[in-house]
């Protein structure tokens, strides 16, 4: 099963499209798969539909939550589909498994007030390079409401300081990693103004592209790696490190804007949703709905149009 797995990885990482970080798990998910089946003395062309029932109890064994389910589903029913496609085999025994519907990722919420106590402690550590970078990890995350994955591929030349905005244009382009901008204030401005200078001194013998760049190669951080910083100062701010997701901050960037009585439509340009309902989850019913973001942000006192 081997060379199929290898096949079908080869194949992913030959289309448009495919993020590295899915076809990484892919790979896992249908590793354990290959694993587990060969504990019951199958392999991939004998299994039936009860021994994927089987698999998926196992899972449920592990307390693991539904959209780590559904990931791993999804990775054998492509899988499948592509054993079919090259004729390896005839039936596809996945086809008619459901996938677990995912449980409700938007149930940490950081509130007005964690995040004002949050952003306080980070301004306020700001004389070296990894204080000020911490600093607008969080101001950006916060600000604009992007996903980590995008916070981290953002290249300095992408940045105009003086429209307030920034090009997000991840290096793999998928299914929600698409081309937009994104707008900040005149706070997250001086922030990044302050990073920039910094930045200059602490890596003066590396021209890198990168707006966070890593210290142990020419690329830039990693999503493990904002984790691991966010979760150091939940320590020292003493805060339950669920709350200091990068996740958390994006959720809250929505959610305030929508209770402030934003458009739902604008906040959904800005989050870059391609549906309408997802948005709708992080808010509830409102009478009425306006139409910039600028105005509702909480960290934008001046109230500036810049949209």
């Amino acid at each position: 099963m081997l060379e199929e797995i290898n096949h079908f990885i080869q194949n992913l990482n030959s289309e448009d499209g495919n993020h590295k970080n899915t076809i990484i798990s892919y790979k896992y998910d249908i590793n354990q798969f290959n694993n587990f089946i060969k504990k019951k003395k199958k392999n991939f062309k004998s299994i039936t539909k009860n021994d994927i029932l089987d698999f998926l109890e196992s899972l449920k064994l592990k307390n693991l939550k539904n959209k780590t389910k559904s990931r791993k589903i999804f990775a054998l029913k492509r899988f499948y589909r592509f054993l079919v496609s090259e004729k390896v085999i005839e039936n596809n025994p996945i086809e008619k498994i459901d996938i677990p519907k995912s449980e409700d990722t938007l149930s940490i919420t950081l509130t007005a007030d964690q995040i004002e106590k949050i952003l306080n402690f980070v301004s306020k550590k700001t004389n070296n390079y990894i204080d000020i970078r911490s600093n607008l990890i969080i101001e950006l995350l916060y600000s604009t409401g992007i996903r980590v994955s995008e916070l981290i591929s953002i290249k300095t030349n992408n940045i105009d300081l003086k429209k307030r905005n920034i090009l997000i244009d991840p290096p793999e382009k998928g299914k929600s990693r698409k081309e937009r901008i994104v707008f900040f204030g005149e706070q997250t401005k001086e922030v990044i103004e302050k990073y920039l200078e910094f930045r200059k001194i602490y890596f003066k013998e590396k021209d890198s592209p990168w707006l966070f760049p890593s210290n142990n190669s020419d690329d830039f951080l990693t999503r493990r790696r904002v984790l691991q910083i966010m979760h150091d100062l939940a320590d020292k701010m003493k805060i339950d490190k669920n709350l200091m997701h990068p996740h958390s901050f994006r959720h809250a960037f929505g959610n305030h804007l929508l209770n402030s009585g934003a458009d739902i439509r604008v906040v959904q340009k800005l989050l870059g949703h391609s549906s309408i309902i997802t948005t709708q989850k992080y808010t509830e019913h409102r009478d009425k709905l306006i139409e910039t973001i600028e105005n509702f942000h909480p960290l934008n006192k001046n109230n500036e149009n810049i949209i």
